[in-house]
């Protein structure tokens, strides 16, 4: 076990001074700024959109850590021939693996919550600075009855405060596992805790992709399991229904045929990550909670794609 965790400390690490993985994080703080801006330019409910860009850049940045750092995980190691060294040591293979991908698992969670973090603390400063609020802190009513500004000095000392209380309550919901207890950040937490779970299988599929493939095959081969993995569902209900439009599945033509045993053949092999896609109810503020099925499926899928991994793995040759 001390092994494990070693060879997964150190991939942390490594995974830490890696130059994408900050420009991702870059991205991320500016889409959810980006998200503030751009809500105020629709006719919709601001908060909606605000949460809903917000949710789903965590989810994608936590796709492209997955992916753009998962995929040199073995390749890299090999590339620079420090495989030799490692399985030349008291060590085996699966070792090596598993620690691989607990390193990578705990990067991209880290991250999460620090973009969670970010996020929660961008709603409570959006709160801080709305008109309403603002008007009430930076003026002051006079004697007479009419309103004073207080002046640019006062105004930019409240953004100040402003934001360092934010960045406080965002800590403070991620402190408090997301019981704080606010409405502007309700399910925020519970969002990122199913982007973890999501990123676990996916992880497991970048690494045993890397485990026998190149890093752009291996990254290609991961976005086409995320992808078909979000359109589980979409998948089975369009063979269902190309089977009962055409009458039956003996009415189906040749082309047809092949079209739906692949599409039967993905939702059942492939991942249903749908299970885990709850931007709607969390935009829309309603209480989402996390099952012990949404926990049992994702380690139950995650140890059989690694299993499947460190099979491929030992079997490899590395001369």
């Amino acid at each position: 076990m001390n092994k494990i965790l070693s060879i997964a400390i150190n991939t942390f690490k490594e995974a830490v001074r890696n130059r994408v993985l900050y420009v991702l994080l870059f991205f991320s703080v500016l889409i959810m700024f980006g998200a503030w801006v751009a809500s105020t330019l629709s006719i919709d409910d601001e908060s909606k959109i605000v949460r809903d860009l917000g949710i789903g850049a965590i989810n994608v940045i936590s796709l492209l850590i997955a992916v753009f750092v998962g995929i040199g995980l073995v390749y890299n190691d090999l590339d620079k021939k420090t495989i030799y060294t490692i399985v030349s040591k008291p060590i085996t293979r699966w070792q090596f693996l598993l620690g691989k991908y607990l390193g990578l698992m705990l990067t991209i969670a880290v991250n999460v919550i620090f973009m969670t973090w970010i996020f929660a603390s961008v709603l409570h400063f959006r709160s801080f600075v709305s008109p309403e609020i603002m008007n009430r802190a930076v003026f002051v009513m006079t004697d007479e009855g009419s309103f004073a500004y207080r002046g640019t000095v006062y105004h930019l000392f409240y953004y100040i405060i402003s934001l360092f209380q934010a960045l406080f309550l965002g800590l403070f919901h991620i402190l408090s596992l997301g019981f704080d207890g606010s409405l502007i950040t309700k399910g925020l937490f519970t969002a990122s805790v199913l982007t973890i779970l999501e990123m676990s299988i996916i992880t497991a599929f970048a690494v045993l992709f890397s485990s026998f493939s190149s890093p752009t095959l291996s990254a290609f081969l991961t976005v086409i399991v995320f992808i078909i993995g979000r359109l589980n569902q979409d998948l089975y209900l369009f063979a269902d229904t190309m089977v009962r439009r055409a009458g039956g599945l003996d009415a189906l033509s040749t082309g047809q045929v092949v079209a739906y045993w692949f599409s039967v053949a993905s939702s059942y092999i492939c991942p249903n990550l749908a299970i885990f896609d709850r931007r709607r109810e969390l935009s829309e503020f309603e209480s989402v909670w996390i099952g012990p099925l949404d926990f049992a499926y994702a380690i139950v899928y995650t140890t059989l794609i690694i299993f499947i991994a460190i099979v491929v793995f030992n079997r490899r040759n590395f001369k």
